[in-house]
């Protein structure tokens, strides 16, 4: 026996499905129109390059543009550096934890008969 409101919860869950699958359904189609406008664009450039090599050219090599940064200029004087290494040192220090001791554990109770029993079946 179902009552009023869970069938109005069934029917808002089912219609919330629906808007999900839809919305699945157009990230896929998305999806693979950027995959295809990739491997289009791959395509053209390996046709160039073909061309290039079937009309007997070498086919250039392009270089990756790579901007120079400024580099800053720090001088440390010597005592500076002793302080940095000295404390780059201490907060690499681990504290030591305290080992626990070992502890002998007592060997359960054999149950059955006695090994070299002579009371065998």
């Amino acid at each position: 026996m179902t009552t009023s409101y869970i069938k109005d919860k069934v029917e808002e869950l089912r219609a919330q499905k629906k808007l999900d699958r839809a919305k699945e359904e157009a990230e896929r189609l998305a999806k693979e129109k950027e995959l295809a406008e990739r491997k289009r664009l791959s395509d053209e450039r390996i046709a160039k390059k073909q061309a290039i090599i079937d009309a007997g050219g070498v086919v250039p090599n392009p270089t990756p543009i790579v901007e120079e940064k400024p580099k800053k200029v720090v001088k440390e004087t010597k005592k500076e550096a002793k302080k940095t290494v000295k404390k780059a040192v201490k907060e690499t220090k681990k504290p030591k934890k305290a080992v626990k001791k070992a502890t002998s554990k007592v060997a359960p109770k054999k149950r059955g008969r006695p090994k070299g029993s002579k009371n065998k079946k």
